[in-house]
């Protein structure tokens, strides 16, 4: 009996050890499984376990789903953000304008998008984050902090004056490297006329999902299903579009479901250039300041960090492992390899 429990363990370690192994030395994390969440006029299937969020209503309205346990790990839309400001000069109108006694301008601490493009919407999205604005409205607001975008395409846009891109980025928080996908639309709402109260955009139907970079490719595909599954009931959207006018129509209906939203993240996934796999893992490596070295003789992928390479020439003989080389500019299967600690196998 105590010959079979032995075994029994040592085979359960093999196990762990294989995943550990073929996850890059990261911990294992078994698949997500979705869960229904009733918000009352609106539905979602929500990975399990995850806390959600809402804010706002009709056009504006925002959720954001997020795992406790991981921040990176996250499912958010926003019908609206902004305002933002279109110029400096704008900006520093408004200032004037609040100095000399005039009405407080509540989104002066907004940040400026220009040119205003869903790239650059997205690239200053932490600045409008810590807004006061954005903190009242949903302090659980994402912070995309250093946000570096890998590619970003043209979509077709729900307004006419607007201009929408899916965009991959990768960004920091807490410290931690997320990969994302972002639908996002922008638009300029008020024209700039040398006075207060002008040049101002918005982001539209700012539609989300973000992991740990070294996971996203693992989870992606039931974070989109999670979007597809979401819906506002149809008395909800009418009561909303008699509301609002003809300008706020076009992301009501977007938001009305968003399954047309998780196709093009899903396309733009699968159809992504191979080019921007490697130039995303290139990204990580300069954000984390790592390097990655590679065994021509057995292919395996090591990640030490950043000026390694140049220590190891000197003396790399004196290493068993005495044939380690950067990593080809455009070999796809070894920058995308999950890459061992090279530190604990370097012998």
């Amino acid at each position: 009996m105590k010959r079979l429990c032995l075994l029994v363990i040592l085979l359960g370690m093999l196990i762990w050890g294989v995943v550990f192994c073929a996850n890059g030395g990261e911990k294992y994390k078994p698949g997500l499984k979705l869960e229904s969440f009733d918000g009352g006029f609106f539905s979602i299937d929500k990975p399990k376990g995850w806390n959600i969020a809402t804010a706002g209503a009709c056009a504006g309205f925002a959720f954001l789903i997020r795992d406790p346990s991981e921040p990176l790990r996250q499912v958010f839309y926003f019908g609206e953000v902004g305002p933002v400001y279109l110029s400096d000069q704008q900006k520093q109108i408004d200032y004037q304008y609040m100095s000399m006694g005039g009405y407080p301008c509540s989104w002066i601490d907004m940040p400026v998008v220009n040119p205003l493009t869903p790239g650059n919407f997205l690239a200053q999205f932490h600045r409008i984050a810590r807004t006061q604005i954005a903190q009242n409205f949903m302090p659980q607001c994402p912070r995309l902090e250093n946000l570096q975008v890998i590619s970003k395409v043209p979509q077709p846009s729900p307004i006419s004056s607007g201009s929408t891109q899916l965009v991959r980025a990768l960004f920091t928080q807490g410290g931690n490297l997320g990969e994302g996908l972002f639908l996002v639309t922008v638009a300029p709402v008020l024209p700039f006329t040398g006075g207060p109260g002008g040049g101002l955009a918005y982001g539209f139907s700012i539609t989300g999902i973000t992991a740990p970079k070294r996971e996203f490719r693992n989870i992606e595909n039931i974070l989109v299903k999670s979007v597809a599954s979401y819906s506002i009931s149809q008395s909800y959207v009418q009561n909303c579009m008699a509301q609002q006018n003809q300008a706020y129509q076009g992301i009501l209906k977007a938001g009305k479901t968003l399954s047309e939203t998780s196709d093009i993240i899903m396309r733009g996934w699968e159809n992504r250039n191979k080019v921007d796999d490697v130039l995303s893992e290139k990204r990580s490596d300069a954000i984390l300041g790592r390097e990655r070295l590679y065994d021509p003789n057995t292919g395996d992928v090591y990640e030490f960090e950043n000026g390694f390479y140049d220590k190891y020439q000197l003396d790399q003989n004196k290493y068993e492992m005495n044939d380690l080389q950067p990593l080809p500019g455009d070999n796809h299967d070894l920058w995308t390899k999950a890459p061992l600690d090279g530190y604990k196998h370097l012998r």
